[in-house]
């Protein structure tokens, strides 16, 4: 099939979650024999095996180059491809039976959980957007259940992958002391803010050679605190087969791709109870689910019970392979056929 992808941004220059995935779905549907085309302001990742057109509105403001995507997707000529797959920005888009649109997370559910009103605002405006998306003719997709409940006209549901061939565990790199990785900023809905005050407070006047790794893009000075700013791919898989735990504190996340990840490198996992991270992880089983109150002790659980840590990391290994990529992909490949099947029985 020749594929058409919609994402403004790619690994290439914008690593973020979505970026991420599209780059992966991309890849993972080529290798399954398929034509795809990205269009993005992004240029093509350097390991790109898909073609990439990139848009020369790239240099635009931030704030105006959240609205110009959609009027750059809608000018596109679409008429040689079998699927319009979006990955957001599509509200100026014409409905069609080859549109598809991917959903990852809610705005609204982001208005929810922002940590300021400018935040809170904008989000509230991207929700009416999305619901926008929702209204024209098409294939909705969201990557959790969370999701269609924020969005109810999704009808299904493909989650967010992972290559295995890339992301697996190397046990004798674990760390000799115990070690604990983040992923994200302190100030947002990702509470790094959280897990550094427990970090000071609890796990290290307990266990006073532990390490704090934090991958984004602040920086603190505290004792036994590693900040690595943003870092490669390959550099992130090295930083999560030497932790012990992955922590997730996030208030919300509408799914949580470092989780799986760190499932599928080896980590234990300690994750905030919401609704993404309880759609991957069912609790002492395939990692820990906390909340604000208990957040300290399941952390220092985590570390002190190697029994516990053992057994999440093996049933984390087992759960992450319903988030291979590659199935992902064959997902969407399902979805592809049978909306062209049905217009060609029209």
């Amino acid at each position: 099939m020749n594929i058409a992808f919609f994402s403004k941004d790619l690994p290439s220059d914008q690593p973020n979650g979505v970026s991420v995935q599209v780059h992966r779905l991309a890849t993972a549907l080529t290798d399954q024999g398929h034509q795809v085309t990205c269009f993005s302001f992004s240029p093509a990742p350097d390991d790109a095996r898909y073609q990439v057109i990139q848009s020369p509105g790239s240099g635009t403001g931030k704030t105006l180059r959240k609205f110009t995507p959609a009027l750059m997707f809608s000018r596109v000529d679409k008429s040689k491809f079998d699927v319009l797959h979006y990955h957001g920005d599509d509200y100026l888009c014409s409905g069609s039976s080859k549109r598809f649109r991917s959903f990852y997370g809610s705005a609204r559910d982001e208005a929810l959980h922002a940590k300021t009103p400018g935040r809170f605002c904008y989000q509230t405006l991207f929700h009416a957007l999305e619901w926008a998306s929702c209204l024209r003719k098409g294939t909705l997709v969201g990557i959790s259940a969370a999701t269609k409940r924020a969005l109810p006209r999704i009808r299904h549901i493909i989650p967010c992958g992972v290559p295995l061939d890339r992301f697996s565990p190397v046990q004798k790199l674990k760390t000799v002391h115990p070690s604990i990785l983040f992923i994200g900023n302190f100030k947002s809905r990702k509470q790094g803010g959280l897990l550094l005050r427990t970090f000071r407070e609890t796990i290290l006047p307990a266990h006073p050679q532990t390490i704090l790794t934090v991958v984004g893009p602040e920086s603190v000075k505290n004792p036994n605190v590693r900040c690595l700013g943003r870092i490669s791919e390959t550099d992130l898989i090295a930083e999560y087969r030497k932790a012990w735990i992955y922590c997730l504190p996030s208030s919300y996340e509408g799914f949580g791709v470092p989780a799986i990840e760190a499932m599928a490198c080896g980590c234990a996992i300690v994750a905030m109870k919401n609704a993404g991270t309880m759609e991957i992880i069912d609790h002492e089983k395939t990692g820990l689910l906390c909340t604000p109150e208990t957040f300290a002790s399941s952390l220092k659980k985590s570390i002190e019970a190697e029994g516990l840590r053992k057994r999440l990391i093996k049933n984390g290994e087992i759960r992450v392979r319903d988030f291979d990529i590659k199935e992902c992909a064959k997902k969407y490949e399902k979805l592809y056929e049978a909306s062209s099947a049905e217009a060609r029985n029209r």
